[in-house]
């Protein structure tokens, strides 16, 4: 899949490559850039704002960065996608980097979480604060990870699927989704121990994702199909948004939000439904949606805010029915994926491609941070920091950021 920003990463044959200009160098500036084209043409092509500067900028494997990025963190998404390089090689690298293409300053310090989260997981997709620890579920190995500082972290679970959704509190437990090969609900009491509760129609596919609303709790699977449980044990369908007969990523069923009286479900390529009891289910806000999707929302400020998965679009309502759009994606965030969105204090904040915006009123956006080649599919906070999942594969990074007081 390609995935495009500012950072514009092409896949082929399921290599990444990237993108830089050249500029006039004194001498001592020669052999750094020397290093950035020997160890960057190893696997891939550098290119920044149309001119090349490492790799064969020609051929299939190049990422276009439309302008500079931090380039310590260019550097970490190089070394995950396999350019191996020295310490020496690495400052080397971003000093050059930063001198010739000074990257922007911006309002939050970002950080990389030290921790390694087990092989084969290469995507954060679900967060959660409970308890006193921060919670991750990963796509790629099905685990879920926890942490009570979010720099340390533990495997509490491998579900044996490909990904974990949805991790939600109910009933004083906690409840997770699988998808792909079965949608099954895992619980824990604890968050340390966790058991397979119930398993959904195979037919269903995937538990994407899961919501509390008076006093149940409902799970949307990977057909547009809504499940509720009084116990989290006995499930009962209690609508078919769709109408498909079979499993579609167009189809699933990306978030279940409570807003004023209503459960909301957004579909990754379709329409927002509402509902008042959970079973009788109405499309709102086709103005928002339109021939995109939805994939990130929360609640802030008495609004509901929704964000599409093509162009870069976030819109709010504080009834539900008359939708505003309050944000577009500027141009270098080409994509335009509203992956994620969290609350935090004051404001909101929103992972779009892999860029962190940031308001305070809803109506003015601010870019806080860019710190994946591809999309931000998950947002947590915890103990007065950011965390976000970057996806860099093939393996996942956690980046966190202090928030302040």
């Amino acid at each position: 899949m390609s995935r495009r920003g500012p950072w514009a990463p092409v896949m082929v044959g399921g290599a990444l490559l990237l993108a830089l200009a050249l500029v006039p160098l004194s001498a001592a500036q020669e052999s750094a850039q020397e290093t950035v084209r020997r160890v960057c043409s190893r696997c891939h092509a550098l290119q920044i704002i149309g001119q090349c500067v490492a790799g064969d900028c020609q051929g299939d494997h190049v990422v276009k960065l439309l302008k500079p990025a931090p380039w310590d963190f260019v550097v970490d998404w190089m070394q995950t996608m396999g350019a191996k390089m020295t310490e020496a090689e690495q400052q080397a690298i971003q000093i050059y980097l930063q001198t010739t293409h000074p990257a922007p300053r911006y309002p939050l310090s970002w950080a990389k979480v030290p921790a390694r989260l087990g092989e084969g997981g290469w995507n954060a997709v679900t967060m959660k604060e409970n308890g006193g620890f921060l919670y991750a579920g990963f796509e790629g190995n099905g685990s879920i990870f926890r942490s009570t500082d979010g720099l340390q972290w533990q495997q509490v679970v491998d579900t044996n699927h490909y990904t974990v959704y949805g991790i939600t509190p109910f009933q004083g437990m906690l409840y997770a989704g699988t998808n792909d090969p079965d949608p099954q609900i895992w619980t824990s009491r604890d968050g340390a121990g966790w058991t397979l509760k119930a398993k959904l129609p195979a037919e269903d596919h995937g538990v994407i994702s899961l919501g509390v609303f008076q006093g149940a709790l409902y799970a949307g699977t990977a057909r547009a199909w809504i499940y509720r449980s009084r116990d989290g044990e006995q499930w009962e369908k209690v609508a078919d948004l769709k109408g498909v007969s079979r499993p579609s990523y167009i189809h699933w069923v990306r978030f279940l939000f409570e807003f004023k009286g209503q459960l909301y479900a957004g579909l990754e390529r379709g329409s927002l439904y509402r509902s008042a009891d959970g079973a009788i289910w109405s499309p709102v806000a086709r103005e928002a949606t339109g021939s995109a999707g939805l994939r990130g929302a929360a609640v802030f400020q008495d609004a509901l805010y929704i964000g599409t998965t093509g162009g870069g679009r976030i819109w709010r309502s504080r009834d539900g029915l008359a939708w505003q759009q309050v944000f577009q994606a500027p141009a270098h965030v080409q994509r335009g994926y509203v992956a994620s969105m969290a609350t935090a204090g004051d404001a909101l904040f929103a992972g779009i491609d892999g860029y962190v915006f940031r308001t305070t009123d809803g109506l003015r956006w601010e870019e806080v941070g860019h710190l994946s080649p591809s999309t931000i599919e998950a947002m947590g906070v915890f103990q007065n920091a950011l965390y976000v999942g970057a996806v860099v594969p093939p393996r996942a990074i956690l980046y966190r950021a202090a928030l302040g007081r």
